[in-house]
């Protein structure tokens, strides 16, 4: 236990409550002298990295170093600020000795670029940062530092997206139109492959449900990748003609606007689906061998080093088989090598790691409950597991095939803690490489002799540390403390468990408590929450300034994970599996209730809040969970999941005509009559992802039932607000708090 008092102690050992070890801390009890956070600094970030042009406010943390890869085995890039002129350059530092040499001098390349054009802004580059491509008013634009040369490559009437260089460098992939294109930059020519781009269909662009749940919004909706030696590209078609139509209202001008927008809800048609090949020199487009119209998803293929072969995944519409075919790029036909199944879901794969020796490829998979590394032979054969138990690997970092290593960051202790890692190609020497507690993220250099390190813990704000392959530190990059950060009052975290109510699970969770925490006094308290499977808010990372804000002005804030937050592996987020609302509510009333038998909370003051998913375990907190918790905010919020997309709701629901019983128990309307006021709902008129429909229904029955509650719609905001509303967006969040946990009295 850390720094508890007598008292606390005892009150926590008969709860079955446990604290956690920590690191060096920058927290402490309340002293006299010590500063307090202004609202500006927190909510409006002028406390981390300093506030902006003109406007004096104290820096509290600092940034980190910037750091933008590896340029070989022994060199970082580390793009850097020059005191002397003010100009950005991106610098190759050595990992030995830290001495730095310019790689790419942006003041230099901006000045020979038109105004209104900078190397910053570039929409790609080459890896070795010699090839810059500008999306400029919806046209393309060239830059070569070896050639000094800038060019325009495309003046067309509608916008170029998501424009990707090829591995060589000779070519740019796009789409316009929803059609594919690619741009010779050697021969100076546009090549198009697709022509029956249209409203519904889209060659290259993701329909909006793959977009948002299959390939993900780091995508920008784009949908195609080169193979390794540039002489190919795969692409997914889309066909929405059979997906149903949602409207979505903008109230702008005098008439408005109906958006017209393709959304499967849980049970609709899925867009049908192709996967094609085209040569980039010329040729036509080869269809990989799959049923276009046929009700599964196909998704993530993956290149083989050879370009020989196109690694499809296949899974069907249940969610809950997943295949792997290998296709051939010149004449569709496929071979399937592997297959998954489970009892609740699967997922797609999205870091397969082919090996360049040709010897097979490397997995991340949860099929025995724990996310673990398996090698399997091209045949889709397993080689060899690497590594196995109750704990779980959370991504690969590097794979070095020359060393035999495979690193990756994972869980092996304490759940809330993750480690870089490393494991031999055979599943032996499995290695910790970073120390102690915190979350460790890591960059690892080619060839595994160097690695980066950021760490924070609950207590300690992120530090970069540079080490070699094994561990060993080689120096200290920074400190996000800077001279002012011991002159303010900190709150003091903890992370600790909470006992479930049936005694299976040690639920993870932290608390900010005040400075000068009196068990004496009464405290309101904060949950933030988001409560979807395996996404669990409780890590050992720095938390930020708000919770220590909150804490200074006598309010506790808290997040406790339930058991399908991934904490407990595959098996206990398995357990949401046609039933989601069931499990973030038992395990979050659990907590509340532990909560009210401290004699230091307020009973009548425990509040709740959350976005997305968290806006509906807000919702249902203040129906189904009612009289447990007294206030919340619900932002953006699913209400019914029968109102929500297909493939994430199917996922974990299957469809409403095969799980009635589950959609009724996880809809907020169908506990609606329990409620008692207090909830503030926030929405996006335009959220195209979870629709306001989801926030009106609620609204309909409170109105129709002369209930109390607030409501604040953003015009024109999407699942996330407009950058002009996120000030009135804190401040009216801020003031909520303020006004039902505080009584108004911001000093209390």
């Amino acid at each position: 236990m850390r720094n508890a008092p007598r008292l606390l102690i005892a009150v926590l050992l008969v709860t079955s409550f446990t604290l956690s070890g920590g690191s060096s801390s920058v927290v402490a009890a309340k002293q006299d002298g010590l500063k307090d956070f202004t609202y500006e600094q927190v909510f409006r970030g002028f406390g981390r990295g300093g506030p902006p042009p003109g406007v004096e406010a104290e820096q509290i943390t600092g940034p980190l170093p910037t750091i933008r890869g590896w340029a070989d085995s022994s060199h970082y890039l580390e793009m850097r600020t020059d005191p002397a002129d003010d100009t950005r350059r991106l610098y190759s530092v050595s990992a030995e000795d830290g001495s730095a040499e310019a790689y790419r001098n942006y003041a230099e390349i901006d000045a020979n670029l038109p105004e209104g054009f900078s190397a910053r802004l570039a929409a790609a580059t080459t890896p070795d940062f010699t090839g810059f491509v500008f999306n400029n008013e919806g046209d393309l634009y060239y830059y070569n530092l070896d050639e000094n040369r800038f060019r325009r490559l495309t003046a067309t009437l509608t916008t170029e997206n998501n424009p990707r260089f090829s591995p060589d460098g000779r070519w740019i992939a796009y789409t316009r139109d929803r059609n594919l294109f690619a741009y010779d930059l050697k021969e100076a020519v546009e090549h198009q492959f697709t022509h029956d781009g249209s409203d519904v269909v889209y060659n290259g662009w993701a329909s909006w449900v793959y977009y948002e749940e299959i390939l993900g919004r780091g995508t920008r909706y784009a949908a195609f990748w080169w193979s390794p030696d540039s002489t190919h590209l795969a692409f997914m078609r889309f066909d929405d003609t059979p997906v149903p139509i949602f409207p979505i209202y903008h109230a702008d001008d005098q008439h408005g606007e109906l958006e017209q927008q393709r959304y499967p809800k849980a049970g609709d048609p899925n867009p049908w689906v192709k996967m094609g090949v085209v040569p980039v020199a010329g040729g036509d487009v080869v269809w990989m061998d799959f049923e276009e119209k046929a009700d599964h998803y196909i998704a993530w293929p993956f290149w083989t080093r050879d370009s020989k072969t196109l690694t499809v995944q296949w899974m069907n519409r249940g969610q809950d088989i997943i295949r792997f075919y290998n296709c051939n790029p010149l004449t569709g036909e496929k071979e399937q090598i592997f297959e998954e199944r489970q009892e609740s879901w699967v997922d797609f794969f999205g870091d397969i790691y082919y090996f360049e020796d040709g010897s097979g490829f490397l997995l991340r998979s949860n099929v025995d409950g724990w996310s673990h590394l398996y090698y399997y032979n091209n045949d889709g054969t397993l080689k060899q597991r690497l590594t196995s138990g109750e704990w779980r690997v959370n991504n690969i970092a590097r794979v070095d095939e020359d060393g035999g290593y495979v690193y990756f960051t994972g869980r092996p202790g304490k759940t809330w803690n993750a480690q870089l890692m490393r494991v031999k190609l055979d599943g032996t020497g499995l290695e910790e490489l970073t120390q102690g507690e915190g979350a460790h993220r890591a960059q690892v250099s080619p060839g595994g002799a160097y690695f980066i390190d950021t760490v924070s813990t609950i207590t300690m704000p992120a530090r970069m540390t540079l080490h070699r392959g094994d561990g060993a530190l080689v120096r200290e990059l920074g400190d996000s403390r800077t001279d002012a950060t011991d002159d303010y009052a900190w709150g003091r975290a903890e992370i600790f468990t909470i006992t479930s109510e049936d005694g299976q699970y040690e639920l993870p969770a932290y608390w900010v408590l005040p400075p000068d925490f009196d068990e004496s006094k009464q405290y309101p308290v904060i949950f933030s929450i988001y409560g979807g499977p395996n996404a669990g808010r409780v890590s050992n990372r720095w938390l930020g300034l708000q919770p220590h804000y909150w804490a200074q002005r006598g309010v506790i804030t808290i997040s406790v994970d339930h058991r399908a937050s991934g904490h407990f592996g595959k098996a206990g987020v398995g357990l949401m599996h046609r039933q989601l609302g069931l499990w973030e509510m038992t395990d979050l009333i659990t907590a509340t209730k532990w909560l009210r038998e401290q004699p230091y909370i307020a009973k009548d003051k425990i509040g709740i809040t959350g976005g997305s998913y968290g806006g509906y375990t807000t919702a249902m907190a203040l129906t189904y969970g009612a009289g447990h918790f007294n206030y919340g905010i619900a932002a953006s919020s699913v209400t019914d999941w029968r109102l929500y997309d297909t493939v994430y709701t199917e996922r974990y629901m299957d469809t409403p005509a095969e799980n009635p019983e589950g959609y009724n128990f996880g809809a907020v309307l169908t506990w609606i009559d329990k409620y008692d006021g207090g909830l503030r709902i926030t929405h996006g008129t335009i959220d195209d992802n979870v629709h306001a429909q989801n926030t009106i229904q609620v609204v309909d029955w409170l109105t129709s039932n002369n209930k109390d509650f607030e409501l604040m719609l953003y015009p024109d905001s999407r699942h996330g607000l407009q950058a002009s509303q996120r000030s009135h967006s804190s401040r009216a969040t801020h003031d909520f708090w303020v006004r039902t946990l505080l009584d108004g009295n911001i000093e209390k």
